[in-house]
């Protein structure tokens, strides 16, 4: 079926999109992601049929929306029309994602099943493969996924990532100038909550709970004492200030306990609502403080300023550094009164936030314009792929068997350095034993001693003499 037969096809039929990330976890964040792109991608081409992929199946009926199962894609992949990876802090190759976190089949691997073997499928069936700006984890790419990854990126046709440190981190890959930075798709929520159910339920929750305006949110998680020391200290400035504590992340443990139970004026929610619902709450605050990345892009795209515990010169939180109204948590011991109050309050987002969300606009026409267009004949790129593989194997295994020069004279050195250690370990164990032998011949001797009749001969005048210095003393 050449392009045009499979658009005509198309126009009968909404579009497939596959979206791939963490969407089965309970984390504000990764959960935002499809509800943004089905948003944006509806207003654009019409009738969208977005299908979240994760570990985990998830159902609508308990869970904001309906997730596939990874276990699910190898038969799906080639009905999509476009794949979407992240966005999300998702590129990366450690193991530890949350606690207990993991994929469902033994065969899909950690981490990587949930983005770069979609990726790879994409390129396999010709489906378009768009980076939804997701982020890359500070950690080494390892040197079996160097030619994967080459293949997942350079057979993709458009990259975007969240911040520097993750565009560095890609560009050994693909060509420098494909891997584009933009901001996190989540800075249009601003837009996205206006005329959106959700602000009516943020609404409702508020009443029942007897919260007015003006609230301060706070990520009930922990390192936010400096913040509720200072509330405490100076609660007589803003009277009239309530605090709403929030959850972002339970799976990453986040609790209310964690927060200064006799901070005064707190109120908690006794279920954990929707994203959008938790976006709202933000978007309706006074100011936000905590330390998760989209409670603060939330923030920052409805105009709240944001007191952040995350160092802004570290991985993806360099991305906040450029606005001006995310703020460090107040100095420990601060005796300003005024130092909370001059800096909180709602207003219009600012102006790098109205030019991030131009940048979101164009890209996703961008997206919209490439699933369009359909998909391509990858075939090639494959039949090549598979040619080099062997020679891919065969080369790792030989770098594995060998090792190369400087590595063995490492280990040489290290094996070196090791009989030493066990040869003066060996000494010791020697004058451990001599000490010991020594010791009990003493123990032996002293014992022998006691027991001789002079020992007990001379015992009375033994208790006179220590009568006497008892005595002197």
């Amino acid at each position: 079926m050449n392009a045009t037969d499979s658009n005509a096809t198309k126009n009968q039929r909404s579009w497939r999109i596959g979206i791939f990330g963490t969407f089965d976890v309970e984390n504000y964040g990764d959960l935002l992601f499809p509800i943004i792109a089905e948003l944006e991608l509806s207003r654009r081409l019409g009738s969208v049929e977005l299908t979240p992929f994760s570990y985990h199946a998830k159902s609508s009926e308990d869970w904001p929306y309906g997730v596939e199962s990874l276990a699910e894609l190898p038969r799906m992949a080639s009905d999509l029309d476009a794949i979407l990876i992240g966005g999300g802090f998702i590129v990366r190759f450690d193991k530890f994602i949350a606690p207990g976190y993991g994929p469902p089949a033994t065969w899909i691997h950690h981490p990587t099943g949930y983005w770069l073997a979609p990726a790879l499928m994409g390129a396999q069936h010709g489906v378009p493969v768009i980076w939804n700006a997701p982020g890359m984890h500070c950690n080494e790419i390892p040197d079996w996924s160097h030619p994967l990854l080459s293949l997942a990126l350079d057979s993709s046709a458009h990259i975007a990532v969240r911040d520097e440190p993750s565009k560095t981190a890609l560009r050994p890959f693909v060509e420098p100038q494909r891997v584009h930075v933009m901001p996190d798709t989540a800075f249009s929520i601003g837009r996205c909550l206006k005329s959106h159910a959700a602000t009516d339920e943020a609404a409702a929750i508020r009443d029942a709970l007897g919260l007015k305006a003006p609230y301060l949110v706070i990520q009930a998680t922990q390192n936010l004492e400096r913040l509720t020391d200072y509330l405490k200290k100076f609660r007589t400035e803003l009277p009239n200030l309530s605090v709403l504590l929030l959850r972002l992340g339970p799976v990453l443990c986040d609790h209310e306990s964690f927060i200064d139970s006799e901070l005064p004026g707190t109120f908690c929610l006794s279920e954990w609502p929707s994203p959008m619902v938790l976006a709202a709450l933000i978007g309706e605050s006074e100011a936000v403080a905590g330390h998760s990345y989209h409670l603060a892009i939330t923030a920052l795209s409805c105009g709240v300023p944001v007191f952040s515990s995350s160092d802004l010169t570290q991985g993806k939180f360099t991305a906040l550094s450029r606005y001006d109204t995310v703020h460090p948590l107040p100095p420990a011991g601060c005796d300003d009164p005024q130092w909370l109050s001059q800096r909180i309050g709602r207003k219009e987002p600012s102006h790098a936030v109205v030019e991030a969300n131009d940048i979101l606009e164009n890209y996703w026409n961008h997206v919209a314009a490439v699933v369009r267009a359909g998909k391509t004949d990858s075939m090639a790129t494959m039949n090549a792929f598979w040619m080099s593989l062997p020679g891919i194997l065969e080369h790792g295994q030989r770098q594995a068997g060998t090792g190369d020069p400087e590595s063995a004279d490492h280990l040489r050195d290290l094996e070196a350095r090791l009989m030493g250690c066990e040869h003066l370990l060996g000494e010791a164990r020697a004058q451990l034993s001599q000490a010991t032998q020594r010791s009990f011949d003493l123990e032996t001797q002293l014992l022998e001693m006691h027991k001789s009749m002079s020992w007990k001969t001379t015992a009375p005048l033994r208790r006179a003499w220590r009568w006497l210095q008892d005595l002197s003393a």
